[in-house]
């Protein structure tokens, strides 16, 4: 079932993927807050989109997305009701301004990411049927970029 909902995410980027782009690992996950530690401390978080805006909270808010990770980028997309990946791209990092800052695997598994500034990023969260997803987006994220 995987394997069917990331060549979707994959078809559902086609379309904006830039020359020599190549997807490597689409995933849902849960997207929240970017938590500053253990206390709970929430920090700033922000996202870069087409046009250089922030949407970070804007992100966060919308809970349940499908990530798509290719060789230039992260890129978030909308779920569609039963999970698959939506056609609305909420936002974007480039790979040089991410960087994987945390991984818990468990029942829950968690994956914090940063996004250039200190303290901007997002948590992603994935239930126990998504831990594989989770393991392969976290080993990708910790391969440098290919050009």
């Amino acid at each position: 079932m995987q394997q069917k909902l990331q060549t979707r995410a994959f078809e559902q980027v086609a379309p904006i993927l830039q020359p020599g782009e190549q997807p490597l690992v689409a995933t849902r996950a849960m997207v929240g807050k970017f938590s500053a530690g253990r206390l709970g401390t929430v920090v700033s978080q922000a996202v870069i989109v087409e046009g250089g805006g922030l949407l970070g909270a804007a992100l966060a808010s919308t809970g349940k997305q499908f990530v798509v990770l290719t060789n230039h980028r992260l890129i978030f997309l909308s779920q569609t009701f039963l999970g698959g990946p939506g056609k609305n791209v909420l936002g974007e990092v480039p790979r040089e301004q991410l960087s994987l800052v945390e991984v818990k695997m468990g029942i829950v598994s968690l994956l914090r990411l940063s996004f250039g500034t200190p303290g901007d990023g997002v948590a992603l969260s994935f239930p126990r049927v998504d831990k594989k997803n989770a393991e392969s987006l976290a080993e990708a994220l910790q391969q440098a970029p290919i050009a």
